[in-house]
């Protein structure tokens, strides 16, 4: 590969204040690959060169916890803009949900979400999911 150079970053911010949530977070890369950290992050060769592959992208994200009951509802906007192997992805979403508290340790989920992805030559994949489950912190 004639360029070795790899390159990562990422910035967010979160804010609660009175049972409502912001976070705001963006992240860059190129060459460091878009599915985990040094995994294909560089393309097929064309013409002996190994292609980096570039990817950018980030989320909104706001919440609002119910006074006196603590279920959280929350909605998300995401998008990732990546290349794969010459091809160019955009990746959107959006997720809105309510997470109830069982205990400390446990909280029932409910998700609707709606993801797409289009490339440069207007091809689609559309996936819409509906969760119920639980998460377990400790």
């Amino acid at each position: 590969v004639d360029d070795t150079t790899v390159y990562a970053g990422d910035i967010g911010a979160n804010i609660n204040f009175a049972g409502f949530g912001l976070t705001g977070y963006y992240y860059g890369g190129s060459g460091i690959g878009t599915t985990g950290q040094m995994l294909s992050g560089y393309g097929k060769t064309t013409a002996g060169k190994a292609n980096q592959r570039d990817s950018d992208g980030g989320y909104v994200q706001a919440t609002f916890k119910v006074p006196g009951i603590g279920t959280k509802l929350g909605a998300s906007w995401g998008e990732n803009n990546s290349t794969d192997t010459g091809v160019e992805w955009t990746k959107e979403g959006w997720t809105v949900g309510a997470y109830h508290p069982i205990t400390k340790s446990v909280n029932l989920v409910a998700e609707y979400s709606d993801v797409r992805a289009t490339n440069q030559a207007n091809l689609e994949n559309k996936t819409r999911v509906f969760d119920l489950g639980a998460i377990l912190f400790f």
